[in-house]
């Protein structure tokens, strides 16, 4: 080695640092994901079909009566000189399998969070040793905890004695015990902050985790730990299948696209609850990657909207399995070798394409469904003698266009600065740059020359979107609307407390004449409507404005802002009692006027 060179060194307290700032880059439920695909490869190595589980240790269980999370496999172990070697190693994988990964993701995820150690116990060919890596406080590093023996020498893997060796175990396999924080801490509890119940959130966790458990695989996990262990119906091992056999096991229908670069598979779920009353999967989208579950996004994100379902986002899941992607270095998301943004945008305009006809006539009869009852055709109409008052750009990118737009004012809708914040990137880059729908396709905003233009064709925008009610869901929990660029469409929540409120207050002198409250109804929603759909169109015409970035209008278009701007009373009042009087004789005389009611 050259004079002149000195290799770079970590002490042990440098060493401690590093682990405590990548621990705390870790989910919480991420030693769960590591300990468990630590299994799968120990089984995979080992060859045939075998059995892994996620229970308490039974046999610490016995002698202490704490319950401590342990993860056992019937693989191929490991003998005590490659427990002490690779376990006290930060970046040790064991071998040039790259399976071998006893190293970064196990330790990282979980030393930081059991300080009173890790309790590796391995068996190869019969023989059985332990080892603990544990956080010594007293010198503030981390490392092997060592058992001073009767020969006065210290043994930092001792044999385990015959009797502790767990059932599924014959001549080879690991368990790994979690010792927490504290010596009576029970390890098998939720994580704080981690949702679910103690009885089952370990079971949801990995259904909601992996996609697939491996055809060598067997897996089972413990519900009801803390019940008598005699009570055989609420506490045992239940097998673990992943969330595709859940899936397609309670799917009314599934089916799978190719797109560029990407499979997308899709699932129609049932309604409401099943027959035994434990609710069913609600709609989702993820990705997937190596039969693992990544950057899962609820009904409430406007990823599914982008994909085409508008309606039925409590009862579509989307996955996309990514080509040419790899895990991020914590495990928790995907990205691509080169650092490029995912295609979402690719991904979902050719998706809407090519959907399946089940998927479209399913999501087609939604929306007729839930269009019967808006007024916005009729206000749209009433909205165009002022459509010079709500101007949008004219140019939309097109490949063959024969005009030349400028490409620094191209912001497509549902792309990088959707209210999703995730859909892609500014002027197309990583994507077409040219969503489904009037508005998403017409951004550009004015020609220039051939030389700094890119090619465009003239387009005539609406500059009004559609409307439609909804029942309250997900996403739109205690909101009164949300709108998506991709299909220029406002979905409007029927059951928005500031909507119900205002049709109370003007039917509350009316219960004696019920052929009234419909009507009633119908011109509180109709005044809503006008509101939205010209809040949104109002919100569209200032979006490109020198003053006016991206991030304003996001926020001017967002769920919480559409919610404010319908909660203003005395216009809303004074209208609707206008209309309500025109339609309703005497309608005015029988509702309590707001000085009155002081």
């Amino acid at each position: 080695m050259s004079n002149n060179f000195q290799p770079t060194g970590v002490n042990s307290s440098g060493l401690t640092a590093l682990i405590q700032n990548l621990g705390r880059d870790c989910t919480p439920t991420q030693f769960l994901r590591e300990f468990v695909k630590n299994a799968f490869e120990a089984r995979q190595r080992a060859g045939g079909v075998g059995r892994v589980e996620v229970d308490f240790n039974d046999s610490l269980h016995a002698s202490t009566s704490h319950y401590k999370i342990s993860f056992t496999d019937s693989g191929d172990g490991m003998t005590a000189g490659q427990m002490v070697s690779l376990l006290n190693n930060l970046s040790a994988t064991g071998s040039t399998n790259h399976h071998r990964n006893y190293g970064v993701g196990a330790k990282i995820s979980a030393l930081t969070r059991n300080h009173e150690g890790i309790l590796y116990e391995s068996w190869r060919d019969g023989g059985g040793h332990a080892v603990v890596i544990r956080y010594n406080s007293d010198e503030g590093v981390y490392g092997l905890q060592g058992v001073v023996q009767s020969s006065g020498l210290t043994e930092y893997a001792p044999k385990i004695p015959l009797n502790k060796k767990p059932k599924i175990i014959t001549k080879h396999g690991t368990r790994v015990t979690l010792l927490g924080m504290l010596p009576d801490q029970d390890t098998m509890l939720p994580p704080e902050g981690v949702g679910g119940i103690r009885e089952s959130w370990i079971i949801r966790y990995l259904n909601t985790r992996f996609f697939k458990v491996p055809e060598c695989v067997d897996l089972f996990a413990r519900i009801g730990y803390y019940r008598e262990i005699s009570d055989k119906k609420h506490n045992h091992l239940l097998r673990v299948y992943g969330q595709k056999s859940v899936l397609d096991g309670k799917a009314e229908n599934f089916g799978e696209v190719q797109v560029t670069g990407a499979k997308v598979y899709w699932w129609i779920m049932p309604e409401a609850a099943d027959g035994h009353g434990r609710e069913l999967v609600k709609g989702h989208s993820a990705l997937l990657n190596e039969d693992e579950i990544f950057d899962i996004s609820d009904a409430r994100s406007n990823r599914l909207a982008y994909f085409g379902v508008i309606f039925g986002r409590d009862r579509v899941v989307i996955y996309v399995e990514p080509e040419n992607v790899v895990q991020n270095t914590s495990r928790t998301g995907l990205v691509r070798p080169d650092g490029s943004p995912l295609k979402w945008d690719v991904w979902q305009d050719e998706f809407r394409q090519n959907m399946p006809p089940v998927l479209r006539q399913f999501l087609d009869k939604l929306i007729n469904d839930n269009s019967k009852d808006s007024h916005a055709d009729s206000i749209r109409e009433r909205l165009k003698s002022l459509k010079e008052l709500f101007r949008i750009s004219r140019y939309r990118r097109s490949s063959k266009g024969a005009l030349r737009a400028n490409p620094d004012f191209e912001v497509p809708l549902g792309t990088a600065h959707s209210t999703e914040g995730n859909q892609g990137s500014i002027n197309g880059a990583g994507g077409t740059g040219v969503q489904s729908g009037a508005l998403a396709t017409s951004l550009l905003s004015e020609l220039v020359d051939d030389e700094s233009g890119v090619p465009a064709d003239l387009v005539s925008p609406d500059p009004f979107p559609k409307l439609s009610w909804l029942e309250e869901t997900e996403s739109l929990r205690d909101r009164a609307a949300e709108y998506l660029p991709s299909d220029n469409q406002i979905v409007a929540n029927k059951n928005f407390l500031g909507l119900t409120d205002l049709i109370s207050y003007f039917s509350k002198n009316h219960h004696d004449t019920p052929e009234l409250l419909p009507v009633i109804e119908d011109v509180v929603k109709e005044a809503f409507e006008q509101v939205l759909i010209e809040s949104v169109a109002g919100a569209l015409s200032l979006r490109n404005r020198q003053h006016w970035n991206l991030d304003d209008f996001d926020r001017a278009i967002s769920r919480e802002a559409l919610t404010t701007v319908v909660m203003q009373r005395y216009w809303m009042c004074s209208h609707i009692r206008r209309t309500l009087g025109s339609k309703i004789k005497g309608f005015n005389e029988l509702v309590i006027q707001p000085q009155e009611a002081a």
